[in-house]
């Protein structure tokens, strides 16, 4: 189901037919990318790029949604439900964005959008954010959005090769109902 998020950013579901058009958009914005996302590096071609959504389309994990972003309707990147644990009822969220999306508030007309989303639609008490502790505009849109900072993942941390460093992952949380 696509989901219309303003007059200028729509959703659709994220489909393997989107690979090519979604690896020139990776290749574009590879050196910021890869500065906090480590699967970029594996992302090397149309093939690769298959593989990127299949394994998020087929993950089976419970509740996962994949989202195209599409700014004007130009393919611009991906968001996902990426489960809802059964037990704990969080939803945990990601996304990312092309160069040429970034800056415009994208991401924050999403997240105002999703929220509610997830949580007339699915049986969420809360939403999580992962975020490496150095991508500080990733923050920002999620603080915006009405996360608080949770806990640092204590058994992840994330080794970025073109930074050569290790960076830990800070859990954010909107809670949907008490």
């Amino acid at each position: 189901m696509e989901l219309v998020i303003s007059d200028a950013i729509t959703l659709k579901p994220l489909d393997i037919s989107f690979a090519a058009e979604l690896y020139h958009v990776i290749t574009g914005s590879r050196k910021n990318l890869s500065q906090f996302l480590p699967w970029v590096d594996d992302v090397i071609d149309v093939n690769s790029t298959k593989r990127y959504i299949y394994e998020r389309l087929h993950s089976n994990k419970a509740g996962s949604q994949w989202f195209a972003i599409y700014v004007q309707q130009r393919l611009s990147g991906v968001f996902g439900i990426k489960h809802i644990a059964p037990d704990s009822k969080v939803a945990e969220c990601g996304y990312w964005l092309a160069d040429f999306a970034r800056g415009q508030g994208v991401i924050t007309q999403v997240l105002a959008k999703m929220v509610p989303y997830i949580k007339k639609h699915s049986h969420a008490n809360a939403i999580e954010f992962c975020c490496l502790e150095e991508n500080l505009a990733s923050i920002k849109v999620v603080q915006r959005a009405g996360a608080k900072f949770k806990y640092y993942q204590q058994e992840t941390s994330i080794f970025l090769v073109n930074q050569h460093q290790y960076q830990r992952l800070g859990v954010y949380e909107i809670k949907l109902r008490a």
